[in-house]
This record gives structure tokens, C-alpha cells and sequence, in this order.
């Protein structure tokens, strides 16, 4: 089993194969820190018979799978407010899977470089793994980003004033007495987190070229010819 050198190689940041995991994991931190921030403050009344406001109620989401949410109506009652078609729970659980796997290799892999760069342009069975997990990483991470695309959309769509309208004013909500007053919620943090993960596709796609590079057999093991 190789041993530990006495000194770290940081010098494998300097070259393609190295600086593109650093841009992968600032990438990815920004995906996933743009995901938790999400969330909805949505502000609704009750009214009388001579539609005079009784009661103000303000009910704050932090969960994509908004069809499990219930509201306090009118009455006291709890009852759920969206439907099934407005949660995007799914593609949430897609899109932190990835993200947090593909967090956790990128840490592995610049521990690898940093400690076995030597090793890793030696023996070509390391890289021919790394080759294969970036490979994996970059095919889930482009279904990842399509699916939470979709999925960004309908979370949206779900907390836009008209969607908000609507739902107030059909199904056991409707004889609650209840209306739409305002929302808060900040959906363009859910475009960043989309256009994030859309950066990681191209670094991981990148990332391919610059290991496939490494791991083709060449005459200078020199890693500046990794390009």
C-alpha cells in the first residue's frame, strides 16, 4: 500500500485535471446553498358575511413536497392547500442525491491528487476509476439538471399569485371564507440552483476530456500536457 508522502502536492491544481474539481465544488456549493435557502411566506384572511378581514394568517413553506402541507383554515381546521401536481418533491430528492454524492467524490478525488498525484500518473488503473466515476457523475448530474428543471418550473408555478388565486377560491377551500392576500418567495434562488447544475454538466463533461487525456498512453508524463 503506498505511503502518505511527507509533503502535499498542491501543484495538481495548477494544471486542468486539478482546477476543474475546484470549480466543480464551488459550483456545487453554490446548487445546493441556493436550494436550502428556498421558501415561501404566504399570507392569506379570513372574511365575514360582510367580507370584513377577521382573522390575518401567514403560514411559511420550506418543502418542496408542497402537497403534504396543510393550512389552518377559517374554522381551525387544518387541510392540505396544493394538489399532487404542484409538488416537486421527487426531483428535490434527485437533486440533492447528486449533488451531495458528487460533493463527497470531488473531496475524495482532490485528497487523491494532493497526496498521490505521483501515483495517479503512473498507474493508469486510478485514473481509468476516476475516468469512470466522473463519467457516472456527469450523466446522473445532466438528468439531475433536466429533471430539477422541471421540477423548478412547477414549484414556480405553484407559489405564483394566480396559481395562489385559484387554489383559495376551489375545492374545500372555497366555502372557508379564505383569500389570497400576498407571498413572499424568492424563486430566482431555484434558477440559480438549476444554472448551477447546468455548470457542473459542462465541468464534469470537461472533466472527462482532461482524465481521458491523462489516462491515454503518451511519451511525456509531464501532467501540463493534460489539455
Amino acid at each position: 500500500m503506498p505511503s502518505i508522502p511527507a509533503q502535499l502536492n498542491i501543484s495538481a491544481f495548477k494544471f486542468p485535471l486539478g482546477f476543474i474539481r475546484i470549480i466543480q465544488f464551488v459550483f456545487i456549493i453554490i446548487a445546493i446553498a441556493a436550494i436550502n435557502s428556498w421558501g415561501l411566506e404566504l399570507n392569506y384572511h379570513c372574511v365575514d358575511g360582510t367580507g370584513n378581514i377577521t382573522r390575518n394568517s401567514t403560514q411559511k413553506v420550506y418543502t418542496f413536497s408542497l402537497s403534504k402541507v396543510k393550512l389552518t383554515g377559517c374554522d381551525n381546521q387544518t387541510r392540505t392547500f396544493w394538489s399532487g401536481d404542484d409538488s416537486a418533491s421527487g426531483s428535490a430528492g434527485f437533486f440533492y442525491f447528486v449533488n451531495v454524492t458528487a460533493l463527497i467524490y470531488v473531496i475524495f478525488i482532490c485528497f487523491v491528487y494532493v497526496i498521490f498525484w505521483n501515483i495517479y500518473q503512473t498507474e493508469k488503473r486510478i485514473p481509468l476509476v476516476d475516468l469512470g466515476a466522473t463519467a457516472l457523475l456527469f450523466i446522473l448530474f445532466f438528468f439531475c439538471s433536466s429533471i430539477w428543471w422541471a421540477g423548478a418550473n412547477t414549484i414556480g408555478n405553484a407559489t405564483s399569485d394566480e396559481r395562489l388565486t385559484e387554489l383559495f377560491g376551489q375545492g374545500s377551500w372555497k366555502g372557508q371564507n379564505a383569500q389570497f392576500l400576498s407571498r413572499d418567495v424568492n424563486n430566482g434562488k431555484l434558477a440559480i440552483s438549476v444554472l448551477a447544475n447546468w455548470v457542473c454538466v459542462l465541468c464534469f463533461a470537461f472533466n472527462c476530456w482532461f482524465i481521458w487525456k491523462e489516462v491515454v498512453p503518451r511519451d511525456s508524463s509531464n501532467p501540463s500536457d493534460i489539455a
